[in-house]
């Protein structure tokens, strides 16, 4: 039977810009992988566990995968998460010590 005390997690999720179904989490706590670059992905949106999640994120093996390898590679069916959430990812927020996504001036 599954534990059902974990903790739910916030994750960051991103679309890759010329494969939109393909999707990369990454738990809010932990570093954005190398290859996840604002010239190639977008910011889609933030998850949290014990929400409502994007067709085809698995909570279990999201957890599994971002522990082992720091990220969690899904494919979503539709071309983009949701258009009011998908943002272009225009840079890194240097406060955090880590590359986040932020918005730029006009969103």
């Amino acid at each position: 039977m599954p534990d059902t005390s974990l903790t739910p997690i916030f994750y960051r999720v991103f679309q890759r810009r010329h494969y939109p179904g393909l999707c990369c989490a990454v738990r809010d706590s932990m570093p954005i992988p190398y290859f996840v670059r604002p010239v190639a992905w977008n910011f889609g949106t933030t998850v949290y566990e014990g929400e409502s999640l994007p067709f085809g994120f698995q909570p279990a093996p999201a957890r599994e995968a971002s522990a082992a390898f720091g990220y969690y590679l899904f494919h979503h069916p539709c071309e983009t998460l949701t258009p009011r959430h998908c943002r272009p990812w225009t840079g890194m927020d240097r406060t955090h010590g880590d590359l986040r996504p932020t918005t730029s001036p006009a969103a």
